[in-house]
């Protein structure tokens, strides 16, 4: 039976922070992200991994996107893994992240062969916690079937969380977005259980997302329809790897960006209007999102 997720829960769910800490205590997290054409999406993740309490947060992005990131992101360290301005595979430079504590990709990085090619490298080589979405998980469903893109996860070398909106988790499933719509709780907890996966399913249980590792299901209410625009993704997805980095697992980290991502969505429309609500106006009050727990 699935437990509707309050902020009690989730302050249960996040790592201890320490007085007498520092950075490297928190842990490291990059966030691949961002193309020539997205690039913003690498801002907005980014937005939401600073704002998560990880130690260190990378911005792992093609070379020619460092420069424009310049001043965007202060805190964020840069690092190139790929020549150019659009993603490709080399593991040479994916190597220098294989020793992270948390991984984001997939946000704006193009559906092509060659982000495919880094998927599947960072699922068979990689063994911390990897968060999925958007053009990570479409890249799947493009170059395998519903099984085979099932069969990749069930190989991989870390622990995953994926998080789809219907329309994705369709193409993985093979399932309509209907149907998933209608059964997506019981469908979520059968595909995290088969493959070993967390499912953060969003939007897909009436007003609420889905947040199932197989065995624990957790029904998120947060948020508004403000959140219904491009870049609101990007931002949980780095929000989630940041939390995984300072010490949660991906399933607890998953449920407690959820959480966090909705409230923060909460408390921007206060001053936006739903109409007006932008990812960036979301990422600002993830601090506050916090402090109301």
């Amino acid at each position: 039976m699935a437990e509707i997720l309050t902020g009690e829960r989730v302050k249960e769910m996040l790592p201890p922070r320490f007085s007498d800490s520092n950075k490297g205590d928190y842990g490291k997290t990059a966030i691949l992200a961002g193309s020539a054409r997205y690039s913003g999406a690498a801002v907005l993740a980014l937005s939401g991994a600073l704002r998560g309490g990880a130690g260190y947060v990378a911005a792992g992005v093609p070379e020619k996107l460092i420069f424009p990131l310049i001043g965007k992101i202060p805190e964020a360290l840069l690092l190139p893994l790929s020549r150019g301005k659009r993603w490709k595979f080399s593991e040479k430079l994916l190597k220098n992240i294989l020793g992270y504590d948390s991984l984001a990709a997939g946000m704006g990085m193009e559906n092509t062969a060659e982000t495919a090619k880094i998927v599947s490298f960072l699922l068979s080589r990689y063994t911390g916690k990897l968060i999925l979405d958007a053009d990570g998980l479409n890249v799947l469903a493009r170059r395998y079937s519903a099984g085979g893109a099932a069969d990749v996860l069930r190989i991989k070398s870390c622990a995953a969380a994926i998080t789809p909106h219907p329309a994705e988790f369709a193409r993985l499933t093979g399932f309509g977005v209907e149907e998933i719509r209608k059964n997506g709780e019981e469908i979520a907890e059968k595909y995290a259980a088969e493959n070993g996966v967390t499912v953060l399913l969003k939007g897909a249980a009436g007003n609420k997302s889905v947040i199932t590792d197989g065995k624990n299901t957790f029904l998120n209410a947060t948020g508004n329809s403000g959140m219904a625009k491009g870049g609101s993704g990007d931002v949980l997805s780095g929000l989630i790897a940041s939390i995984a980095a300072s010490g949660a697992g991906v399933f607890e980290a998953a449920c407690a960006g959820a959480y966090l991502a909705g409230k923060a969505a909460e408390i921007a429309v206060k001053e936006t209007g739903e109409y007006s609500l932008t990812a960036s106006a979301e990422a600002e009050k993830i601090g506050a999102a916090f402090l109301s727990l």
